[in-house]
């Protein structure tokens, strides 16, 4: 009996919470090297880091007046890699509207893993081997979860945050839209954290709760975001619009504008009827899953095209073992099983070139995703 329970916890049951979007149950990660967290004090500007002394790590802090000529780095433990960064200028809110560019990479739910990050961004040739911009005037869609699960998620969002000023440099753009994760660690909800981060909090001295507030240079940089965006003809977001958004009458951009408004509130704290939709964690833009599931029918994806005045929308947030097209191809689901495509050794994702949907491997290798048209929407 003893054995028969274990084989159904490992093959049916565990499985299957990893599905839901439950964390692994038991969590072996401790305090180990992290940062820069980049805090603000008044005027000054205190930049915390764990780092490892001997076989131990212990907290280091440094204070600067202002942020000229100050370069910071992040080192990557697993993957022994470091890269260099400049703080940017005060952020602002990100447009939500954008032309189709040449070449578009797209990649969700990394969820902290910088090894397969790494591994599909310089596989794609967007980044070098230095993590420097490599993809001139194309654009980077990143479509949320880059928080949780895994133990590298400083590194991730400092790499997300060097790129975004290197590609606008030369015309190109990264594009970092907001997911539940973001929204759950906006608002200091610890639920799916490792206990690294925890550990790591402690020996900085600092609540994890001031990690991504207003006074943190993450935070003010994440709180810019959007969690919508249209490009071309495509409409990105993490969870999907679901028909009830849709028929609210709000528009994407009253959705970013409302998303702002609300981040760093848990969903009891939202007070407004619209609000309440946005964020809600059935039908709201950032948990919705019904669309990946493909529950729905064909009037209610011309609803939602139609409300979005796009042709395809590509979301994340739902497992799916390839990047898949449903409905006809008019809505793609990219968020993969990243952690066991990394243990065998090729990452995968979306591709769009010359507004033509592909898959791409970690070595750079493209496939057609569709051989259906593109579909037209009513009015062409």
């Amino acid at each position: 009996m003893l054995v028969r329970n274990h084989f159904l916890f490992i093959f049916v049951v565990l499985p299957a919470l990893l599905l839901a979007g439950d964390p692994p149950p038991t969590d072996f990660s401790a305090a180990e090297t992290d940062g820069p967290l980049v805090l603000y004090r008044g005027a000054k500007i205190v930049v915390k880091s764990v780092v490892k002394r001997d076989t131990s790590f212990v907290p280091q802090s440094q204070t600067y007046d202002n942020a000229v000529g100050l370069s910071l780095h992040c080192t990557v433990p697993e993957t022994k890699d470091t890269f260099f960064f400049r703080l940017h200028d005060l952020p602002k809110a990100e447009p939500d509207q954008y032309d189709l560019p040449a070449q578009m990479l797209v990649l969700s739910d990394i969820e902290g893993d910088f090894k397969a990050f790494k591994m599909m961004l310089q596989g794609s040739k967007v980044v070098d081997k230095n993590f420097n911009w490599n993809f001139g005037r194309g654009h980077l869609v990143l479509l949320g979860d880059y928080f949780d699960r895994g133990t590298n998620v400083t590194e991730c969002l400092w790499l997300v945050y060097k790129l975004e000023a290197q590609a606008e440099a030369v015309g190109g753009k990264v594009h970092f839209i907001l997911g539940n994760h973001e929204i759950l660690n906006l608002a200091a909800n610890t639920q799916y954290v490792r206990r690294k981060y925890l550990e790591n909090a402690r020996l900085l001295k600092e609540d994890y709760k001031h990690w991504y507030d207003n006074n943190s240079e993450l935070g003010r940089w994440l709180r810019t975001k959007n969690a919508v965006e249209k490009i071309g003809d495509y409409v990105f977001c993490h969870g999907g619009i679901s028909p009830e958004l849709a028929a609210s009458g709000l528009k994407l951009n009253d959705i970013n504008r409302i998303s702002r408004l609300n981040i760093g509130k848990d969903y009891e704290d939202i007070t407004t009827e619209d609000g309440k939709l946005v964020f809600d964690q059935k039908i709201g833009i950032f948990w919705y899953r019904t669309a990946a599931k493909n529950q729905l029918n064909a009037e209610q994806v011309a609803q939602i095209l139609q409300y979005a005045d796009a042709k395809r929308m590509v979301i994340g947030h739902t497992l799916q073992n390839e990047v898949t097209g449903l409905y006809g191809g008019q809505v793609i689901c990219i968020d993969l099983y990243h952690e066991e495509n990394l243990r065998l050794g090729l990452m995968k994702t979306l591709w769009i070139e010359s507004g033509r949907c592909y898959g791409i491997d970690s070595n750079g290798e493209k496939s057609s995703l569709f051989t259906v048209p593109f579909p037209k929407k009513k009015g062409d």
